[in-house]
């Protein structure tokens, strides 16, 4: 065969190649046009929404954690990893694209007998070879570049996937955080409220001495003082464990905070106005949904990939190389060989495999889209539901600060009218109670606030761009 023969082939087969089989991927229109389900209150506004909300609470403490969580959490380094396995895999699959090529050598040595040659003494040779073999699988029919848009697709699926965990480590620092500040508060309101109540035992106790009081009511005000004082531990234990948590999340063991957390600090107030942006915002910022849109790209490759599969295969081989009796004798040997060949593989039955793998991977498209607007719905409700605890939260805060209000001014009442004889000690003791109640659900409440205002924070997708690229 003459080579322009030979070449016309391939020549032929190039000529093919912009030919793509399969779905070009086109991204889903989703139009939310739609208003939030919640009317907006004094405390939103529909501006954008802010990348470092945490800076919202000026706390330096909580901004250095979040910059070291960021650097050392381990759940984000092994997301970091994934990545580079992800990239990994798809310079394998585009490599298929390109030509191999893979060098040879060889030496043999042979010995023959006299009887075998004829002569009167046995002989031995030696040859040696080199040379070069290359074959390339021409991607007429896009099977390898929809393997490619495959990998590109499931490479960024692990970029988004890091920063869904990095919007993870972001609200679990702020919480955990925010979580030992309310603590701290809730021992400091404990701690008053046992100052208060051994204030009022050890008024009985006097009283009981000039016979003013019964030991019934001694008994009454010691219980009620024994009953605060035994909650310290609970709540030192609860401190500690979340200060543990919080080292984790930076990547430390769990009491490398101790020291620096001892020292309490208040709980900020919420912002006077949060943003929330638009609620096509959302498609945008949330990495679950840019993890499902990139899933479903993948899928809608993959059904390239299978109809390529019912489509012939072409294949060039081609080698060269030199064969000599000496080792120094291969560069000027005149034994030169070389060869080139081309085949075509068709699949021509296989019992429906390839149409049974084509249809299923279009059925993995059909679930890629479902599962794609369903996470879509599930995070608008997400929002949605945030939104309402977080406002709901707030306007339960106001009225608790009124009731603490009420029974301050209830324990004055009654420990004037115990003074003047017009109550007996009970009134006094359960007005502390009340008291001591109402102040603990106004922290509780203090303390989730700021934690529906990070979750509601974290269900906007905000705070993953400020670390990009580091």
């Amino acid at each position: 065969m003459k080579w322009s023969n030979a070449l016309l082939i391939p020549s032929s087969v190039l000529l093919l190649g912009a030919c793509t089989l399969g779905p070009d991927y086109e991204k889903p229109e989703t139009h939310l046009e739609t208003p939030w389900a919640e009317s907006f209150e004094e405390k939103v506004s529909q501006e954008a929404i802010e990348q470092k909300w945490w800076e919202r609470f000026e706390d330096p403490i909580l901004e250095g954690y979040i910059l070291q969580a960021m650097q050392e959490n381990r759940d984000l380094r092994a997301a970091e990893a994934r990545i580079q396995q992800a990239r990994a895999l798809r310079r394998e699959t585009k490599a298929d694209f390109y030509p191999t090529l893979d060098a040879e050598g060889g030496h043999t040595r042979q010995r023959n007998s006299a009887s075998t040659t004829g002569e009167d003494s046995s002989r031995t040779s030696s040859s040696y070879q080199a040379g070069l073999n290359a074959s390339w699988e021409i991607d007429i029919f896009g099977g390898t570049r929809r393997a490619g848009e495959a990998s590109d697709a499931r490479l960024q699926m692990t970029v988004e996937e890091k920063r869904a965990v990095r919007l993870l480590v972001l609200a679990e620092v702020a919480r955990n955080y925010y979580d030992v500040r309310g603590v701290q508060k809730r021992m400091e309101i404990t701690k008053q409220n046992i100052a208060l109540q051994n204030q009022t035992f050890q008024l009985v106790n006097q009283l009981l001495q000039l016979g003013e009081a019964s030991e019934f009511d001694l008994v009454r005000a010691r219980g009620q003082l024994q009953a605060t004082q035994s909650q310290l531990p609970e709540l030192d234990a609860e401190l500690k464990a979340g200060i543990y948590r919080l080292s984790v999340l930076l990547g430390q063991v769990p009491s490398t905070l101790l020291a620096e957390m001892t020292a309490a600090k208040p709980l900020p107030a919420p912002p006077e106005l949060v943003p929330v942006g638009q609620l096509s915002d959302i498609l945008r910022r949330r990495p679950d949904i840019r993890t499902a849109e990139r899933e479903l790209a993948a899928a809608t490759a993959d059904v390239g990939v299978a109809t390529a599969d019912l489509f012939p295969r072409f294949v060039l081989l081609g080698s060269i190389g030199r064969t000599s009796n000496s080792l120094d004798g291969l560069r000027d040997s005149p034994n030169n060989r070389f060869g080139f060949s081309q085949f075509v593989q068709w699949p021509l039955f296989q019992g429906g495999q390839i149409r049974a793998q084509i249809q299923a991977e279009e059925a993995e498209v059909d679930e890629a889209l479902a599962l794609y607007e369903q996470t879509i719905l599930e995070a608008l409700a997400d929002v949605e539901i945030s939104l309402i605890q977080y406002l709901r939260e707030l306007d339960k805060k106001l009225i608790l600060q009124q009731a603490r209000k009420s029974r301050q001014r209830s324990v004055e009442l009654a420990q004037a009218r115990f003074n003047l004889g017009e109550e007996d000690f009970l009134s006094v003791l359960d007005a502390e109670r009340e008291l001591t109640e109402a102040e603990d659900d106004l922290v509780d409440s203090e303390i989730q606030s700021m934690l529906r205002l990070i979750t509601l924070y974290t269900a906007l997708g905000g705070g993953w761009e400020a670390f990009e690229g580091e």
